[in-house]
């Protein structure tokens, strides 16, 4: 009898075990879910990002039968979804029936997260308890749909499909960057370079620094097919870590650090703005700098802590760029937290 309860409770928790793959492609993760007949979630992570490790916590406790492909934003292959969602938030789960139509778009990690996630695997339908804050001025039954639409224009671009039907409709309903870029990119593909160089043109006009943040990368293949005599190369490039960690710092007392910019184009680097994202990260010395190719410039900073706990900043870089927007994270520790993990002082 004790083991047959046993075998019971094992088979139950099988059941409920959720299936975890690790930067997948979409088809790849379609078809296991296919295979599973089961609805399944594209998880947008930054694993250096706090929120998404509280995501991937949580995730090993809870146990919905799905499959969960995590995708690391960071990787080069995985950026088109932020571009698609018009959005660089993390943690974002997005989540889509077997025939790879998308359901839901759910974002965070809190526990309100995770039970829409599983109303939402098991029931299939779109969950209206917690809202999509997006940069789309739509509530989130309007938006699924048009970005389900969006997403597969893609797919079917990337497969050689003329979309332009399909993405002109689109365009009447949710005009931002990523649709005007697939709207150049199937021109370039059928040859229609006139019509190319127009879409181009509207693509450059998008100039927020929320834009310029998330698409950059699209900007200068609009500016190739506008010019085909473009160089990237002969752009100004900066380089600078994109997290700065701080140890053993002190409640009330400043912490200098510096960060490290360097110019690895060929033009002359202008930092145009230095934004920082509280009073407790204070610039020592000038907000702009003219830094020459090849050339290193320090930008030095302190930082005041003034919790007993880990502190998460960020410090934002304007400059000419061919990556216009650096964000440069600030995690700070005080003291007593450096010791116990085995932290060094900067």
């Amino acid at each position: 009898m004790t083991i047959l309860v046993i075998s019971l409770i094992l088979m139950s928790c099988t059941s409920r075990q959720n299936e975890i793959l690790q930067n997948k492609t979409f088809s790849e993760a379609q078809k296991i879910a296919m295979e599973k007949n089961q609805n399944f979630c594209i998880v947008l992570l930054d694993t250096t990002n706090l929120t998404s490790r509280i995501y991937l916590e949580r995730l090993k406790k809870n146990p919905i039968k799905t499959v969960f492909n995590m995708v690391d934003v960071k990787l080069p292959q995985n950026k088109w979804y932020g571009q698609w969602l018009y959005s660089n938030s993390v943690p974002i789960t997005c989540i889509f029936a077997p025939s790879g139509e998308l359901i839901d778009i759910i974002p965070g990690a809190s526990h309100k997260c995770f039970n829409c996630i599983e109303q939402v695997v098991e029931m299939g339908k779109i969950c209206m308890d917690l809202a999509y804050y997006s940069n789309f001025s739509m509530n989130k039954e309007q938006i699924i749909p048009l970005l389900n639409d969006v997403f597969h224009c893609n797919l079917e671009l990337q497969n050689g499909i003329d979309i332009e039907a399909q993405i002109n409709h689109l365009l009447s309903s949710v005009n931002y960057p990523y649709t005007v870029y697939l709207k150049m990119m199937n021109f370039v593909k059928h040859n229609k370079l006139d019509s190319a160089q127009l879409a181009a043109k509207q693509l450059l006009a998008f100039e927020d620094a929320w834009e310029l943040e998330i698409y950059p990368d699209f900007l200068t293949t609009a500016k190739g097919v506008v010019n085909p005599n473009y160089d990237v190369r002969m752009e100004p490039r900066l380089e600078c870590d994109a997290l700065i960690e701080l140890d053993d710092c002190k409640i009330g007392i400043p912490k200098l650090f510096e960060i490290k910019i360097f110019n690895s184009g060929i033009a002359p680097l202008n930092i145009q703005e230095i934004q920082l994202s509280c009073s407790c990260v204070k610039l020592i010395g000038d907000e702009v700098y003219t830094i020459p190719p090849g050339k290193t410039q320090y930008i030095n900073f302190e930082f005041t802590i003034d919790k007993n706990e880990e502190v998460e900043r960020e410090i934002i870089l304007k400059s000419n760029g061919v990556y216009p927007i650096r964000k440069i994270r600030i995690v700070a520790n005080n003291s007593s937290q450096s010791q116990k993990k085995g932290g060094s002082v900067i």
